[in-house]
């Protein structure tokens, strides 16, 4: 009996465990909840892929003017001449009116098409003329002379865009990559120009190649460079070029006998040379500096007489190196001791520029000295005309002789005239308890000027006296705010 309940549970415990691990059946046509079948997704299909969506293009006058954004190109633009020249067209119309942003987003258009870079020459040329001469941002400039070298390898154009890029690195300072383009013209030139086209090229080279030594400080080799320039045959322009800088060498090299000799040569050969002016300056430097102060006044004298005579075609040249001789050489005779001297030439300096800047400084110069001179009613008359004759509301500008405005020039001279007046007074007072004369003029009234009957004319002449207050007796220094036009020391080489 007890083994008959043991098998009996040994057999329901075998038929659990088998329900158990049994998986369940299915019956796809019954229902109820025990007969539920299992759902079965299908599979997703298969997608297709998305075809890039293609812009359509874009006209040249939707673009805005905002040279930041970016606008991609269609297809259609890539590889059409036709095209090539429209956005030409479009970059010559912006800077024909001035608008050179929307002229740089065009040519930037114009360098992401995919045409030939034979049909984008033109356009970069341009651009990068344009950029030198008339942005003046040589820098950006040289960006695309290198550009075109690198895609235009044997261009007719090359030397001369070598011989741009090597004064733009000149310029900048940077002497090494300025010779190495310098040299590169003459290995171009021999290459790509012939006859007459090739002796130009290779002599402006040797030019700039001078100049550049001349630009670094190496006088010797500059020298030397010239030396050999001369045995070439050159136009009147590049010969009077080549005997300036030499004449300037002995002079910054400080053999002021050959630098007076080659600068006289030079006004005697070039007398209507651009750089005549300069010249002359050059000889009353040299005369100075050799200790021939008197020479020295007469050559400037007869440089402020020259410009009539040869300034017509450079006047801003003329003008400049005419006010610089002046000014430095009065001074210095004013600060020797020579006021009579700086006197005539202060007076000559005041009849080049009616400018109230100009005219007011020079005749403070021109009280200073006949203060000095003792001829104090002379030296009132110019403060006065300061004070009453100049306008307070004249426009600022760079052409004073002295680097202060016209307000503090006008305080300046009512300054000198109240002191005049303290000085008179004091030397009544004093003088006779010293049993002294009051000192009379230096210079006799003969040899003075007679005032101007116009009372708008500037006083003819300069200072004296008794410094009270020695920063305002002093002549003062001119303040070159702007530069020469184009001097030829300066190395810019435009000379030709």
């Amino acid at each position: 009996m007890i083994r008959l309940q043991v098998l009996t549970l040994l057999f329901i415990a075998a038929v659990a465990q088998a329900e158990i691990a049994a998986p369940p059946q299915i019956h796809p046509a019954s229902g109820g909840d025990s007969a539920k079948s299992i759902p079965v997704e299908p599979a997703p299909a298969l997608q297709v892929p998305v075809a890039p969506q293609v812009p359509d293009p874009i006209a040249f006058d939707t673009i805005p003017p905002d040279p930041e954004s970016e606008v991609e190109l269609a297809p259609a633009l890539v590889s059409s001449e036709t095209n090539v020249n429209a956005i030409q067209t479009e970059i010559d119309q912006s800077l024909a009116l001035g608008d050179q942003p929307r002229a740089e987003k065009a040519f930037k258009q114009l360098l992401k098409l995919g045409a030939p870079a034979e049909q984008k020459r033109d356009a970069i040329y341009k651009m990068a003329l344009n950029l030198e001469e008339k942005q003046n941002a040589p820098l950006k400039a040289a960006v695309l002379y290198e550009q075109f070298l690198s895609l235009y390898p044997n261009d007719p154009e090359d030397p001369n865009i070598l011989l741009r890029l090597g004064k733009i690195y000149r310029e900048s300072g940077s002497y090494a990559s300025a010779l190495n383009k310098f040299y590169s013209v003459l290995y171009t030139s021999l290459q790509l120009k012939s006859g007459n086209e090739f002796t130009d090229s290779s002599l402006r080279a040797k030019m700039e190649i001078a100049h550049t030594h001349f630009a670094m400080g190496d006088y010797k080799t500059a020298a030397q460079l010239y030396s050999r320039l001369k045995l070439i045959k050159m136009t009147q322009a590049e010969a009077s070029e080549v005997a300036f800088r030499t004449a300037y060498i002995d002079y910054l090299s400080g053999d002021f006998t050959a630098s007076l000799t080659a600068a006289q040569s030079f006004l005697t050969t070039y007398p209507a040379s651009p750089l005549a002016p300069e010249a002359q300056y050059l000889v009353a430097q040299s005369l100075k500096s050799l200790g021939r102060t008197d020479e020295s006044m007469k050559e400037t004298l007869k440089l402020l007489a020259a410009g009539r005579e040869f300034g017509k075609k450079k006047p801003a040249i003329w003008a400049y190196w005419q006010r610089k001789t002046g000014n430095e050489i009065a001074n210095d005779l004013y600060e020797s001791g020579d006021a009579i001297g700086a006197l005539s030439i202060y007076q000559k300096l005041a009849e080049l520029d009616d400018n109230p800047n100009w005219r007011a400084s020079t005749v403070y110069q021109i009280g200073l000295c006949f203060e000095r001179l003792r001829h104090l009613e002379r030296a009132r008359e110019a403060y006065r005309f300061i004070i009453d004759k100049i306008p307070v509301n004249a426009n600022p500008d760079s052409d004073a002789l002295i680097g202060v405005n016209l307000a503090t020039l006008r305080d300046m001279a009512q300054w000198r005239l109240e002191n005049l007046t303290w000085l008179e007074q004091t030397e009544k007072d004093i003088y006779p308890l010293m049993d002294k004369t009051i000192p009379g003029p230096d210079l006799q009234p003969a040899s003075i000027k007679p005032a101007p009957a116009n009372a708008n004319a500037a006083p003819t002449g300069v200072q004296t006296a008794r410094a009270t207050n020695p920063t305002k007796s002093r002549p003062a220094q001119a303040v070159q705010s702007s530069p020469a036009p184009q001097s030829s020391a300066a190395i810019s080489s435009n000379a030709n």
